[in-house]
């Protein structure tokens, strides 16, 4: 469980695949590309899973259906994307900084119509370089006012949320979620709300818990040994530990990962990741997107 897992000498799998990546905000007229530029969620098309080669994010005709279990997720357009407290409006100081932080309060503030430059950044979330591959910023988008979305964010705490502009990020929707069941030891993976995958898991030990709550894939990694310790690819998770602040070089960020000991799955025995056998995350590697909601119960 470790945010850079420097260790490993992990690499991007989008580079891996070397796949060009589709400048799909380009499309003119009122295609679905035009209509998804201008933020409408019903026509985004699917992102492609984390693990199949590219991260860019295509546009479609299906509309989105939270409903059935459809998320949307946005990726930073530049290396660093600005976070607000409020949309379109001056947000100051230690309050600004303190809203954040947190889900409270995140969604108060001016109309919708606000200038974007009255607005302050809070926070900037800037993409993370491993082995000389740049990791995408990713969020999980709540809700949109206007020019603005307001997202999960991908940093500690856990939990906290804040606002984008809309024009920072493109858009995708994930049709699948992901429940981790501590007590049972199990992953159960959805698409539109159909159960597809139930998977037996390791968690983290009563020292190290695994955190309960609300949170995301952000980042996919390949360790560069498949048989090793994390096994062939490794989510980092919107989660943080509640116990370590750094660990093994990294900053306690929790993932899911397989693992060279499948003997161990079905108990606790983590700092905190969860442990799936290796054609588990393979699988999961080669569908789920990034940005996929993962809900992890006691």
């Amino acid at each position: 469980m470790r945010r850079l897992l420097s260790a490993l000498a992990v690499v991007l799998v989008a580079a891996v695949a070397g796949l060009a990546l589709n400048a799909w905000l380009g499309g003119s007229g009122d295609g679905a590309g035009a209509r998804a530029q201008a933020g409408d969620p019903g026509a985004l098309g699917a992102a492609a899973p984390a693990g199949g080669g590219s991260t860019d994010f295509t546009p479609g005709s299906a509309a989105a259906d939270p409903g059935s279990g459809t998320a949307i997720v946005a990726r930073g357009r530049r290396t660093t994307v600005a976070v607000y407290a409020r949309p379109g409006n001056a947000a100051s100081g230690a309050s600004a900084r303190a809203r954040v932080r947190g889900k409270s309060d995140t969604d108060s503030g001016s109309a919708p119509g606000a200038s974007a430059a009255s607005a302050r950044p809070v926070r900037q979330i800037t993409r993370r370089t491993v082995d000389g591959k740049r990791l995408p910023v990713v969020f999980s988008v709540v809700q949109q006012r206007g020019a603005w979305l307001k997202v999960e964010l991908p940093v500690r705490p856990n939990g906290g949320r804040g606002w984008v502009r809309l024009r920072d990020v493109t858009l995708a929707r994930s049709d699948y979620r992901i429940e981790i069941r501590r007590r049972a030891h199990r992953l159960v993976l959805f698409e539109h709300g159909r159960v597809v995958l139930s998977a037996r898991i390791a968690v983290g030990r009563a020292v190290s818990p695994t955190p309960t709550g609300s949170y995301f894939v952000a980042d996919l990694l390949r360790p560069p040994d498949p048989r090793g310790f994390y096994g062939p690819y490794a989510f980092g998770l919107s989660a943080y530990s509640p116990v370590y602040t750094s660990f093994a070089g990294g900053d306690g960020q929790v993932g899911i990962h397989g693992t060279n000991t499948p003997s161990v799955l079905g108990s606790d025995v983590s700092h905190g990741c969860i442990r799936v056998a290796n054609a588990t995350i393979t699988r999961l590697a080669k569908t789920v997107p990034l940005g996929t909601p993962v809900a992890i119960r006691g």
